[in-house]
């Protein structure tokens, strides 16, 4: 093995297989929810910001494009009334864009502001499955281009595209010392979370219970074969005028889920041949009180959602796994480790586990400043003896390493709403 690639086996520092395990939780955050959009607009941004970058500028090739981190997106929740079905917006949602942005090559301007707005516009549409939000929604702007000490001082500022062009091949490295974390296969608990968010989102879902919204959290607690699990399901007040009507459309929606997560479990029957399930809703509701949200959306209510406090990486917040503090929406794909590794992990733990039959996880390291097909470390850890498989794993991950380029124009050709449903999907595996 390269002195940089470590084995790990038999290791017991990390569950590599929860559905082994006598307990397990597992949460997401549904795609309404506010810091899942946060999540998904900033990444629109990264990908609209580059594309524009790209038809502003063809001597950038598609492949350089200006600096910038858009990563502290937050998205401040409104203040609403809903009386009778009359709903009336008190104070708009505020969306900011927070972050260091090259607004200025020379005497090329990009209009970052446009790009926010058709990001915020494409994913809350997409997310919550109408626009009527559109009306109620201010943006504000936030950038600086001031660069440190350790970049050229037109690293976020260039005089020129050529002044731009000699930064970026000067200075893409690793910006960060940072660690990120994949792992192989998912567990039952982990699809099933996932699977009841793309449910819930599905036409026939949506041509059940239109009246609710997608703003929805999900919690699975596994001990052995049995699973508990809660969710919240709002309710559009728009759509609904007494209490009486939003028990029974609670109750339904509540059996029909029911009986599609036997469905679920029926087919990963693998590891729970007779499991028994308990499904919440709503638990927090009272004879007078009841989860009802303006657009769908506990946005509407106030609530405020930012990058990097929904799921992780894998789609979803796991008990038991191991994960990183990395959040990857907004940041810069040509240069931030947290993005570029998160890839690479990702293609090297699902090819270890479909070609080599190995649960695992990977854990890739980078210093600041580290050429990215040269990272720190990587740590591989297996659930069994692999003395025989160190060269193919040696040969997977130096190939993965390679294939950065191609990962990173994935990422950027992504749509990202299909991204966060699909999750574990953050790279297609390259062979």
């Amino acid at each position: 093995m390269d002195k940089n690639i470590y084995l790990h086996e038999n290791s017991s520092i990390i569950a590599l297989d929860p559905n082994e395990a006598s307990f397990e939780v597992v949460e997401r955050k549904f795609r309404g929810h506010p810091d899942s959009m946060a999540d998904m607009v900033a990444q629109s941004f990264t990908q609209k910001y580059i594309k524009s970058a790209w038809e502003k500028i063809p001597e950038l090739s598609n492949i350089y494009f200006p600096n910038f981190s858009s990563d502290k997106v937050v998205l401040s929740g409104a203040s609403t009334r809903c009386v009778n079905g009359k709903c009336e917006i008190i104070k708009p949602v505020d969306a900011l864009l927070i972050g260091k942005i090259t607004e200025k090559i020379g005497n090329i301007e990009i209009d970052i502001d446009a790009i926010f707005k058709d990001s915020v516009e494409t994913v809350l549409s997409r997310c919550l499955g109408h626009n009527d939000f559109k009306p109620y929604v201010n943006r504000k702007t936030y950038s600086i281009s001031f660069a440190g000490a350790d970049h050229d001082k037109g690293f976020y500022n260039p005089s020129s595209v050529a002044d731009l062009l000699k930064i970026l091949k000067n200075e893409t490295h690793a910006n960060d010392t940072v660690y990120v974390v994949a792992y192989s296969p998912l567990s039952v608990s982990e699809k099933l979370v996932i699977y009841l968010d793309n449910l819930t989102a599905s036409k026939e879902f949506k041509k059940l219970f239109p009246e609710i919204g997608s703003d929805i959290k999900a919690m699975v607690r596994r001990r052995s074969s049995d699973f508990e699990i809660t969710m919240c399901l709002p309710v559009f007040p728009e759509k609904i005028q007494d209490n009486q009507l939003y028990n029974r459309i609670i109750k339904e929606a509540t059996k029909y889920i029911h009986k599609e997560i036997i469905l679920f479990l029926e087919k990963n029957t693998r590891y729970f041949k007779k499991p028994t399930i308990k499904l919440w809703t709503n638990t927090k509701d009272t004879k007078d009180k009841k989860y009802y949200a303006i657009w769908g959306t506990a946005l509407s209510k106030g609530d405020v959602g930012a990058v990097g406090r929904g799921n992780r990486q894998q789609g979803f917040i796991s008990g038991v796994r191991p994960s990183t503090n990395e959040a990857m929406s907004g940041k810069n794909p040509n240069h931030f480790a947290g993005i570029v590794y998160q890839l690479v992990a990702e293609n090297i733990s699902k090819l270890i586990f479909d070609e080599l039959g190995q649960k695992n996880a990977i854990y890739i390291t980078a210093n600041n400043g580290d050429f990215l097909e040269h990272p720190n470390s990587i740590d591989v850890i297996l659930e069994k003896n692999s003395l025989y498989q160190k060269e193919a794993i040696s040969k997977i991950v130096k190939k993965s390493l390679k294939l950065i380029p191609e990962f990173r124009m994935n990422f950027i050709n992504s749509d990202p709403y299909e991204r966060f449903m699909s999750s574990n999907m953050l790279s297609r595996k390259v062979k």
